[in-house]
């Protein structure tokens, strides 16, 4: 796709937000043609973190087509499990980070549930965003809390994505490539379970929208793990073996990017992963193979990177 030659934009402001990512920052909402993409239905009034957040939440369980809750924190997600029980997907979503998860956002593809709504009582969020709400499970959330923000969100249009930079913009199509995992190709071990092939799906869906450098361990369609924003990617590893902690072993283990060296295989062996899904490319991608054999892990090539700055 060739972006045209000159872009126009009009904007106007929607509303001014207290103040932008820190209090000595300004900040407003514009919109273009006068529709955000959401709706506040209840809570107090939403910040510029808040949106920015809600948006990346949203963005990312709009990925899945089986019923998912995924927990962000500062735009990366600390858990994100799928199941058909909203409340075991949130409840598995909870526990791969309940630290981080405190004051959180909570996105959900499916309307809430009761079930799911009971299971997040006594855990403190700034926001749940979801397609809709039965009208029981608003009038619960109203009861429980006069805080908590409660949006109801569309689904997300493909936009242009803008960076300022130096006196210019960075403009870029979104990251929404359609992948295709019959078309992966397995350089070492055999063809995947269904059970693993389904985690390997997963993974690569979430560590898309995890900040680069990065990684995630999952299994049985939940996140274990992850390690972001590492300037190099075997401190990623490290990150995302000590959240995911004694459950790695069997799990798959997801890289936004190529393997530089053999020494992030070595920490999965180490950690008992079971299979690796990365776009493969590197100039040492011999060595990382034959890393992957000695320690008998299934390695996959998707032939696409995912970076996310």
């Amino acid at each position: 796709m060739v972006l045209d030659k000159n872009l126009k934009i009009n904007l106007a402001k929607l509303k001014d937000l207290r103040y932008g990512e820190n209090p000595h920052q300004a900040s407003a909402f514009y919109v273009e043609d006068g529709n955000s993409g959401f709706e506040q239905l209840w809570g107090i009034e939403l910040s510029h973190n808040n949106i920015g957040d809600a948006n990346h939440a949203w963005n990312l369980v709009c990925e899945f087509s089986a019923p998912t809750v995924a927990i962000i924190k500062h735009a990366n997600p600390s858990g994100i499990t799928s199941r058909d029980d909203l409340a075991e997907a949130f409840n598995a979503a909870y526990a791969a980070d309940n630290i981080s998860a405190f004051g959180g956002i909570i996105a959900v593809n499916r309307p809430p549930t009761m079930a799911m709504i009971e299971a997040m009582h006594g855990k403190f969020f700034e926001l749940l965003v979801a397609p809709d709400y039965t009208l029981e499970v608003l009038e619960r959330l109203k009861r429980r809390s006069a805080k908590m923000r409660v949006v109801k969100a569309e689904k997300p249009p493909k936009l242009l994505e803008f960076t300022r930079a130096f006196g210019g913009y960075l403009i870029q199509t979104s990251d929404d490539v359609e992948e295709d995992s019959s078309k992966w190709k397995i350089v070492n071990g055999g063809k995947p379970s269904k059970r693993v092939l389904a985690d390997l799906e997963f993974a690569w869906k979430v560590v898309k929208h995890v900040k680069s450098n990065a990684i995630v361990i999952v299994r049985d369609v939940s996140m274990l793990g992850m390690g972001t924003g590492q300037p190099n990617r075997v401190n990623s590893v490290h990150l995302a073996m000590k959240q995911a902690g004694v459950k790695t072993k069997g799990a798959v283990l997801a890289s936004d990017a190529f393997f530089p060296f053999p020494d992030n295989v070595k920490l999965a062996a180490k950690a008992g992963i079971s299979t690796i899904i990365q776009p493969g490319g590197s100039i040492n991608d011999d060595k990382v193979i034959a890393e992957a054999k000695k320690h008998g892990i299934t390695m996959v090539f998707t032939g696409v990177r995912h970076f996310k700055h």
